[in-house]
């Protein structure tokens, strides 16, 4: 299990976690802003998007299908390598020991999900604005939300679960 080299309070990760978040959602924002003005231009000028793969070729569909199996495969993956992970970090018996690794494996699980839209938002681009890439972008940054750690969600997710209760 991975054990942080530095102690910083709940209130420091939460503020690191916080920034994390916002700043992927910023650089998302400026690449499909990017994405936007290329397009814009390449139509002006051509009449088509930037194009550089045609979805229905061999290259085209490879991207559309590593960008399809690796939503498919982070969002979930992450959010139960999270479950499993927390089992594990709710046994530490040290406070400060037990929110530095939960923190630091939360902004791995954020990263994770996170790639999922720069993978849909890059599939759109090469693709030639293909919107099911951009419907792609779209899942991945409705799954960044719901991975953002706070201090509830960290104090219930880091609560010990009693293995007698059915999960039903």
């Amino acid at each position: 299990m991975l054990k942080p080299s530095h102690h910083a309070s709940k209130a420091e990760w939460q503020k690191k976690c916080n920034v994390y978040y916002y700043v992927v959602y910023a650089t998302i924002i400026a690449f499909y802003a990017a994405i936007w003005y290329l397009n814009n231009n390449t139509i002006a000028e051509t009449g088509e998007p930037y194009k550089m793969f045609d979805a229905n070729e061999t290259a085209g569909m490879i991207l559309q299908y590593g960008a399809i199996v690796y939503t498919l495969a982070a969002i979930p993956g992450a959010l139960y390598w999270m479950k499993r992970s927390c089992a594990k970090i709710a046994k530490i018996e040290d406070e400060e020991l037990k929110y530095d690794t939960y923190y630091t494996y939360a902004q791995k699980r954020m990263g994770f999900v996170a790639l999922t839209m720069y993978f849909g938002l890059a599939a759109y681009l090469l693709l030639g604005a293909y919107n099911p890439m951009l419907w792609l972008a779209a899942i991945g940054a409705i799954a960044f939300v719901f991975t953002k750690p706070t201090p509830g969600k960290a104090q219930e997710e880091l609560r010990p679960q009693d293995e007698n209760n059915p999960t039903y």
